[in-house]
Parts: structure tokens; C-alpha cells; sequence
């Protein structure tokens, strides 16, 4: 009877080692400073802080007066990334974001050639947070993810694609050789 507990206990700790070591095999984040985009158009623009992860981010200056409902977008201003993803899987946008009020909460979001979608519209203002994105197939190489001006007041720190389903808590580290220039 002993020697059979063992046997399972045995056969469990393989499983439970094996199933980790593919898990984690299959993980991969990418974290990016948004301050280091490959161009940036205005009124998309870069501003320094120093609670923002590497002293600046981007954002959509605030206009005055600023409005208080939702309309289009005064311009296209944008920022944009060449992204190397050196794992092809299926990750979920992260950004690190902070925003204005109700009606500068949010950016438009377009990864490749993949319809523009919302980005944010949360609740929590003025502060630095991180906001869920949509999830997003990639493969293996590089992919152009574009920060587009919907709201002014929107500000983005740093945003990260990740595979597994972590929620990004502080800082992240930023991942060496992310932007391809």
C-alpha cells in the first residue's frame, strides 16, 4: 500500500513538473516605454514625469476647453511601434495608462492590419493604472501596433502583450530589443 502511494504520489510530481515546464515554455511578454515609439505625429505627444516608468510617456494634450461629451477626434494624431515578437501566441494589450476624466479616458488601438478598436474607457482617472486590451493572434516577427488619438487628456506610460493571464501590477521591466528601428 506504501509503495503504491508513492507510485501515484510519484507519478503526480511528473505531471505536475511537466505540465509547469509547458506552460511556461509557451509564455512570453513583450514591455515596451510608450515614450519610445518609432514616429509620433502631433497631436500625439511625448511628456515628461517622474512617476512614469523611464521619465516620460505619450498622451493627447488636454484642450481647453475640454469638452464634456464624446466626439470625434480633433486630429489623427498617433504614435507607432515596430514590435518584434519573438514568440508566435495569443497575447492580451496591457497599457499602463492614466486618464483625464470621463471624456479623456481612452485612445484608438490597431495592431497590423487589424481593425482600429477602443482602448480603455475606464473609470479610474488620474492616477497610473494598468487597462486590459483585447487579445490579439500574433506570429513570430514584427508587428506595428498604433496608439491613435480618440480623447484628449489620454496619457500611456508603458503598454506590454503577455500570454499568460496575469494582471501587470506597477512597473514593468521593459523588454531589451522590443522596438526594431
Amino acid at each position: 500500500m506504501i509503495r503504491s502511494s508513492r507510485c501515484v504520489f510519484t507519478c503526480a510530481a511528473v505531471l505536475v513538473a511537466f505540465v509547469a515546464c509547458a506552460l511556461s515554455a509557451s509564455a512570453a511578454k513583450i514591455v515596451v516605454e510608450a515614450e519610445n515609439y518609432n514616429t509620433i505625429t502631433p497631436s500625439m505627444a511625448k511628456a515628461s514625469s517622474n512617476v512614469a516608468s523611464g521619465g516620460a510617456y505619450i498622451h493627447i494634450p488636454l484642450l481647453r476647453p475640454h469638452g464634456d461629451t464624446e466626439g470625434k477626434p480633433a486630429d489623427t494624431g498617433n504614435a507607432v511601434y515596430k514590435v518584434n515578437v519573438t514568440q508566435a501566441g495569443t497575447y492580451t494589450f496591457w497599457g499602463r495608462a492614466q486618464w483625464y476624466d470621463g471624456c479623456g479616458n481612452s485612445f484608438f488601438l490597431k495592431i497590423d492590419d487589424k481593425p482600429a478598436v477602443v482602448f480603455g474607457n475606464g473609470g479610474t482617472y488620474r492616477q497610473w493604472h494598468w487597462v486590459k486590451g483585447i487579445k490579439v493572434t500574433l506570429t513570430a516577427g514584427v508587428h506595428t501596433i498604433r496608439i491613435q488619438n480618440r480623447e484628449d487628456g489620454a496619457k500611456l506610460d508603458q503598454f506590454l502583450l503577455d500570454t499568460t493571464p496575469r494582471v501587470p501590477v506597477g512597473l514593468e521591466t521593459p523588454t531589451p530589443g522590443a522596438i526594431v528601428r
